[in-house]
C-alpha cells in the first residue's frame, strides 16, 4: 500500500471536514448577525417614537448575554448615550435580589423561614385584628403578611438633592411627593412607627383585614422589613452582607445598593416628562426598590437564576434554590376577582420572586423608572428592559410592551441559529 497517499488522502478529508465546519460556523454567524440587526432595528424604531429618553435591553441564556444594547440618552442635556453599561436603578426586581440574600442567610442557619418575625426583631409586630396569628418570615416573601403599604409607604421616598426647589429641570409638581433628606425616618424608626401603630383611623397603619398567610396583598414595607430582619438576623448591615454574598460573588462591578459607591456619569437621569426629571432619589424601605445596576449587570444576575432554577448555579446550594423558586399561593389566598384571573394564569410567587408572563422573574415600576426581568423556564431564554422615562400616554405604554415582545421573540431566534 502506498502510505504516503494514504497519508495525502486523510489529510484531504480532514481538511475538507474543517472547511466544511468552518462553513457551517460560518453560515451560522452569518445567520445571528442578520437576526441581531433585524432586533436593533426594530428597537430603534421604538425608541424613534421619542417616547422615552433611553432604552437599555438584554437578552441572556444559561451561558450569558446574548444580545444587549442601549437606545437614546442618559441624560437629556448632555446627550450621554444609554448603554448596556448604564446605571439606573431598577425598582422591584430589586425584591429578586433581596430574595437571594435572604435565602443566602436561611442557607447558613441565621434565618428560619417559618419562625415568627418577632424572633428577629426588637419591637413587636402583630396584626391587630389577630393579635394571636403570628405572621412568619415566609410570609413576607410571599406577600401574604397581611402587612400593606397605604399612604405610608409614600413617605419612603426621599430626595437627595438639596437645591432641587425651584430647579427648572426638576418637576416640581412632582418633588412635592417626597420627603427631604433632613425629615426622613432610620428604617428601623419607619418600620417600627407603621407596624406597631394599631389605630385604623391614622395614615401610618398598614394591615389589612384580613389574617398572616391567608390573602396576598402586594407589600414593599414588607419587603424593607425582611432586609431588616436580615441584619438582626447576620449581625451586620443588610447592604455589606447582600455584596458579601451576592454582589462580589458575581462579578457584578456597576451594582450597588449605595448609590454613592457608583460612577455618577454612567447613571442616569430619571425623566417624569419627556422635559422634566426627577430628583435623585432613595427609598428608605431600599431593599424593596432601591438596587442600583446596569442592563449587563442585571443579565448577569439573571443567567445565575437560570441556572439555579436547573440546579447548576454558583450562589446557593441547589436545596437552596428549590425553596427560593418553591410556589407558595393557592387559590383561596386571591380575595379579587382580578387577582383570581392572574393566579389562573399562572400568577404565584416564590420567595421574593414571581411566576408571569410565561416566566419567572420580575418587573418595577418607580419614578422615572420601569423594568422587566423574566426567564422562560422551557428555553432558558431571558430578556431584560430598562426605561428612565414615566409613562405619558397610551402609545408610551404600547412602547414598552412591544419592547417586551420583540425581545421575547428574537431570543428565541438566537437560540435557535446559535444552535444550527
Amino acid at each position: 500500500m502506498n502510505y504516503k497517499l494514504l497519508v495525502s488522502l486523510m489529510i484531504l478529508c480532514g481538511l475538507s471536514s474543517c472547511k466544511n465546519a468552518d462553513t457551517t460556523a460560518t453560515d451560522e454567524n452569518i445567520i445571528v448577525k442578520a437576526v441581531e440587526v433585524e432586533l436593533d432595528k426594530k428597537l430603534d424604531s421604538i425608541h424613534q417614537l421619542k417616547q422615552f429618553h433611553g432604552i437599555g435591553v438584554s437578552i441572556v441564556n444559561e451561558k450569558g448575554p446574548v444580545f444587549q444594547e442601549g437606545y437614546g440618552y442618559l441624560d437629556r442635556k448632555i446627550r450621554a448615550d444609554y448603554t448596556e453599561n448604564t446605571i439606573q436603578n431598577i425598582a422591584s426586581i430589586s425584591k429578586v435580589i433581596l430574595g437571594l440574600t435572604l435565602a443566602k442567610a436561611v442557607e447558613d442557619g441565621h434565618i428560619n423561614l417559618d419562625d415568627d418575625i418577632n424572633n428577629y426583631l426588637d419591637f413587636n409586630v402583630r396584626n391587630p385584628q389577630y393579635p394571636d396569628d403570628p405572621i412568619l418570615v415566609r410570609h413576607l416573601t410571599s406577600h401574604t403578611s397581611s402587612i400593606l403599604d397605604g399612604d405610608y409607604y409614600d413617605l419612603s421616598y426621599i430626595n437627595l438633592e438639596d437645591d432641587a426647589v425651584d430647579n427648572p429641570k426638576i418637576d416640581q409638581e412632582e418633588l412635592k411627593y417626597f420627603q427631604t433628606d433632613k425629615e426622613a425616618l432610620s428604617l428601623q424608626d419607619f418600620l417600627k412607627n407603621g407596624l406597631t401603630t394599631t389605630d385604623t383611623a391614622l395614615t401610618s397603619y398598614i394591615y389589612s383585614d384580613y389574617a398572616p398567610g391567608t390573602a396576598y396583598s402586594y407589600s414593599n414595607i414588607a419587603a424593607g422589613l425582611t432586609a431588616y430582619i436580615i441584619e438582626r438576623a447576620v449581625g451586620e448591615d443588610f447592604k455589606s452582607y447582600s455584596k458579601k454574598h451576592i454582589i462580589d460573588p458575581l462579578g457584578l462591578k456597576n451594582t450597588s445598593w449605595n448609590v454613592a459607591d457608583l460612577d455618577s456619569r454612567q447613571r442616569s437621569s430619571l425623566y417624569s416628562t419627556l422635559e422634566l426629571r426627577y430628583p435623585v432619589y432613595r427609598l428608605i424601605t431600599f431593599a424593596d426598590g432601591g438596587l442600583y445596576t446596569t442592563p449587563n449587570d442585571l443579565g448577569i444576575i439573571l443567567t445565575e437564576l437560570i441556572n439555579g432554577y436547573n440546579g447548576k448555579g454558583t450562589l446557593l446550594k441547589t436545596s437552596t434554590y428549590v425553596q427560593f423558586y418553591k410556589k407558595q399561593l393557592n387559590e383561596s389566598m386571591f380575595k379579587t376577582e382580578k387577582s383570581m384571573a392572574a393566579f389562573q394564569k399562572g400568577f404565584n410567587k416564590g420567595m421574593f420572586i414571581t411566576y408571569e408572563r410565561d416566566g419567572i422573574g420580575h418587573s418595577g415600576g418607580d419614578p422615572g423608572v420601569s423594568t422587566l426581568m423574566y426567564f422562560n423556564p422551557k428555553t432558558n431564554i431571558g430578556q431584560i428592559t430598562f426605561l428612565n422615562t414615566d409613562f405619558n400616554s397610551q402609545e408610551a405604554y404600547d412602547s414598552f410592551i412591544a419592547i417586551a415582545s420583540i425581545l421575547k421573540e428574537y431570543g428565541n431566534k438566537l437560540l435557535k441559529n446559535k444552535q444550527l
